[in-house]
């Protein structure tokens, strides 16, 4: 009986020291962990909060728990550590607009994309170029994608733009007069549409659809909305692609259509109707159907005014070339790309090849060491008052000069489709819908169309999820036709 009970007490005793002993090591560990980042690390020497400088949990809070609140948070903290502050352990951030080009800069200089910013991606985006960590990498996988997306390529088949945004106006025009529709489903169908019938050969044709029903907006807004949390927890993103599309079924519904999508209809597109595509192009048309899915556009009577002096035929528009040389309808466009901010959070990018020096508003100098990453928000650009005054308003004369031509000054500091190498590969066909879709709406529907139920609040930023996002809660702009 003594024995036993001397037995029990050594087995619980062993029992309370190993967890000690695990205990003291994990202590022992995050000590050293964090005696180093913020001691020793070769960012040590930058500004910023303690708990950031020593843990990803700062960035997690504000991020994961407030949801999408960082980019907000980061502009607060550069009020008080100045342009450049340290917003993780690995991680420095620039508000300044001239860092654009140290950061962006073209040339020999290469630019890798960060791993924690690349670490919410699942592995199939990695082989796209947009997921590509390593700059020599994603300039090869970038060329091919490149021609297919180049300016003069989307000349040749802009027609697929007209085709499209001719029908989107006639839709709206038939509309049911006394039912109002969500502004952004209607854009989304349309560029759902252009995206898939000049990458594929064949539309999705949500705009001969009933209703606004863009076949996977919810699903990337449902997607987005995980990227930060996949960010931090990686293993989110991997589970994400390899479960079965059955499972995927019962957990989430939008996430079913996305990995569906993905991983058959895409496929099944591709081997209908191009002939010759690498395996990484194919990845990378999931990846420019997800930038196409969300657009943007604008207004009045000055526009209509100015596209009535080269429009003959409101369901003929002139070609793309002409369109964009119209100084009012770019500026409307670059302002509408200015308030949405593209991708709003930080990207950050790291030099694998040497130092970047920065030289602050104050004259102190800043050695970048090689191999850090450091970002700049595309929001922060976007609304600092210095380079936009009053930078919340819809300010389209912002982008012409007295003369009532294009203002090229502003376009330095537009990062609505990034810079440099990583730039967009995308852009032009954006460019292209934008000049053709609002021409079209702006002769057609606009005159028509009438806000319903929405405020400031429902495209203002509020926070991002990647992307610039309203309140939440909001269902955007709603619009009825008279």
């Amino acid at each position: 009986m003594g024995l036993s009970i001397i037995t029990a007490y050594t087995g619980s005793s062993m029992e309370f020291v190993g967890i000690s002993l695990f205990a003291a090591i994990l202590c022992l560990y995050a000590t050293v962990v964090v005696t180093y980042r913020v001691t020793f690390h070769p960012l040590s020497q930058f500004p910023g909060p303690m708990l950031a400088r020593a843990s990803y949990g700062y960035e997690f809070w504000f991020d994961v728990v407030h949801k999408g609140q960082f980019t907000r948070k980061v502009a607060e903290l550069h009020k008080v550590y100045g342009s450049i502050v340290r917003v993780n352990p690995d991680e420095l951030h620039c508000n300044d607009p001239a860092f654009i080009d140290i950061l962006y800069r073209q040339g020999k200089e290469k630019r890798d994309k960060s791993s924690h910013y690349l670490a919410a991606f699942p592995r199939g985006v990695k082989l796209a170029t947009v997921g590509t960590a390593n700059h020599d990498e994603h300039r090869q996988r970038r060329v091919p994608v490149a021609k297919y997306l180049s300016r003069s390529r989307i000349s040749k088949h802009e027609s697929v733009v007209h085709e499209k945004a001719q029908l989107l106006c006639a839709k709206l025009l038939a509309w049911d007069k006394n039912e109002p529709f969500q502004l952004t489903a209607a854009y989304s169908c349309f560029t759902t549409d252009t995206l898939t019938k000049y990458a594929f050969g064949h539309s999705l044709e949500n705009l001969k659809g009933p209703g606004w029903k863009p076949t996977f907006k919810g699903t990337v807004d449902k997607m987005t909305g995980l990227f930060y949390l996949s960010r931090h927890l990686p293993f989110l993103a991997c589970l994400a692609e390899y479960l079965p599309l059955n499972v995927c079924r019962y957990i989430s519904t939008e996430i079913y259509a996305l990995l569906e999508l993905i991983r058959i209809v895409i496929p099944q597109l591709v081997q209908d109707s191009l002939d010759i595509r690498s395996f990484s192009e194919r990845k990378d048309v999931g990846k420019t159907y997800w930038r196409g899915s969300r657009a943007s556009s604008g207004r009045d009577s000055q526009l209509r005014a100015e596209l009535r002096s080269v429009v003959r035929d409101e369901t003929a528009l002139p070609p793309w070339s002409t369109l964009e040389q119209l100084p009012y309808l770019n500026a409307v466009i670059q302002e509408a790309l200015r308030l949405m901010h593209g991708v709003a959070s930080r990207i950050s990018l790291v030099a694998p090849d040497g130092d970047l020096v920065y030289v602050a508003p104050d004259n102190s100098s800043h050695v970048i060491p090689c191999g850090s990453a450091i970002g700049v928000s595309t929001y922060m650009i976007h609304t600092d008052p210095k380079l936009y005054p009053d930078p919340t308003s819809f300010v389209p004369q912002r982008w012409l000069n007295a003369n009532g031509f294009r203002n090229r000054e502003l376009d330095k500091y537009m990062l609505s489709f990034s810079k440099g190498p990583r730039q967009c590969v995308g852009m032009h066909l954006a460019y292209c819908e934008l000049h053709i879709a609002m021409a079209a709406l702006a002769l057609r529907a606009l005159p028509h169309m009438r806000l319903y139920n929405t405020t400031v609040a429902d495209v203002a930023y509020d926070h991002d999820q990647l992307i610039s996002m309203p309140k939440t809660g909001s269902i955007g702009v709603q619009i009825m036709i008279h």
